[in-house]
Parts: structure tokens; C-alpha cells; sequence
């Protein structure tokens, strides 16, 4: 619990200490995906929350019959994240290091984000 607290504050400290427009600071503790909105357009939006040691459903992908799922997604967090296929983090997972990325055919519906070591 302590060193989820350290590494909000330090991800807090690092965007407000840093020069506006700098693109190390807008992505230190950011998860980017893609999503698909009701009017088909694809859209890419960003996860902010303190989401450590928590299955997070991706809001833009829930509902299983009328949506599709989040694809393409970005790890800027100082962490391992992991999607899964299928929401409450079922389904086949997907293994994403700190700074790395998943093209399109990583379809997901959940996250995890499991505590630093």
C-alpha cells in the first residue's frame, strides 16, 4: 500500500514539475487504448486512475452484444499491465510491459495493473 502511494505521488510530482508540452511528462503514468463509439468512429482516450491491484473494465467496451472491444494499447505506467479478452479480467490475457505497445489485433474489455515489486 506504501508504494502505491509513493508511486502516485511521484507520477503526480514528475507532470507538475515538468516544462508544459514535454511528452515524457503527459505519459509517465498513462494507459492509452482505442475504442470504437456508438457511431462507429474509433476514438483513443486515456486511463488516469490509480487502477494497482484492481480489475478495471474499459467503460467504452463493456457491454459485450453492442460494443466492440478496446484494441491497440500503450503501457506509459512504470509498470507490467495485463488486458484480458473478456471483462472482470477473464478471458485470454495479454502481457504488456512499462512502455510498450499492442497493435489492433490486441482486442480487451478489462485491465490489470498489479503492484510494483
Amino acid at each position: 500500500m506504501r508504494l502505491r502511494a509513493v508511486t502516485t505521488a511521484a507520477c503526480a510530482l514528475a507532470l507538475v514539475i515538468t516544462v508544459p508540452g514535454s511528452a515524457s511528462a503527459e505519459t509517465s503514468c498513462i494507459f492509452y487504448y482505442t475504442y470504437t463509439d456508438s457511431a462507429g468512429v474509433e476514438k483513443q482516450t486515456t486511463s488516469e486512475q490509480d487502477p494497482f491491484q484492481t480489475c478495471i473494465n474499459i467503460p467504452e467496451a463493456t457491454d459485450e452484444v453492442n460494443t466492440k472491444p478496446a484494441h491497440s494499447p500503450i503501457n506509459k505506467t512504470h509498470g507490467v499491465a495485463y488486458a484480458y479478452e473478456e471483462t472482470e479480467c477473464s478471458g485470454a490475457k495479454f502481457v504488456l510491459e512499462s512502455d510498450a505497445s499492442g497493435g489492433a489485433s490486441m482486442k480487451f474489455r478489462s485491465m490489470y495493473f498489479p503492484a510494483a515489486a
